[in-house]
């Protein structure tokens, strides 16, 4: 699957290009570190009597962790000199404890001016089979003059 960073010139950016990228397994450690860091400590994050009591079959992810490994797969394909300039999602399942999210984006449109380009990309989250959020992001790239991006710094 090609992405977006491997790709020589804006130019053969085209829509029907695909990106990926696998998190981490979701650890119920990470979902309360997550809960201090959003200041979201509802109990269905953390706690699995009350989560099972409240009938969602045990600890649920908060969807805005889902959302930020949709937001990290944009993004690392906007590179260093670019950004994410809008991302929207919507959540269709949770995801729990012991699941990996697999994003899978797809390059929708592309306008450039000048130097600038934005990207209008398709994001799909899953777990298995299984849909657990979609959405769409707007990324902005910035080009040299060569209509490449500029290179990215050695890790």
């Amino acid at each position: 699957m090609t992405g977006i960073g491997t790709v020589a010139s804006f130019d053969a950016i085209e829509p029907g290009i695909r990106f990926e990228m696998l998190s981490e397994v979701v650890t119920t450690q990470q979902l309360v570190r997550y809960a201090g860091a959003s200041d979201d400590y509802n109990r269905i994050h953390y706690d699995l009597p009350y989560a099972t009591e409240a009938g969602l079959g045990g600890v649920i992810a908060h969807g805005m962790l889902t959302m930020g490994f949709m937001s990290r797969a944009v993004s690392q394909q906007a590179g260093e000199s670019g950004l994410v300039k809008r991302i929207a999602t919507r959540f269709t399942s949770p995801v729990r404890p012991g699941d990996a999210v697999l994003v899978t984006g797809t390059v929708t449109a592309r306008r450039r001016k000048g130097l600038e380009a934005e990207l209008d990309c398709q994001l799909t989250a899953t777990v298995g089979e299984k849909r657990v959020a979609e959405g769409d992001a707007t990324l902005r790239l910035v080009l040299t003059e060569t209509g490449k991006e500029p290179p990215r710094s050695p890790d």
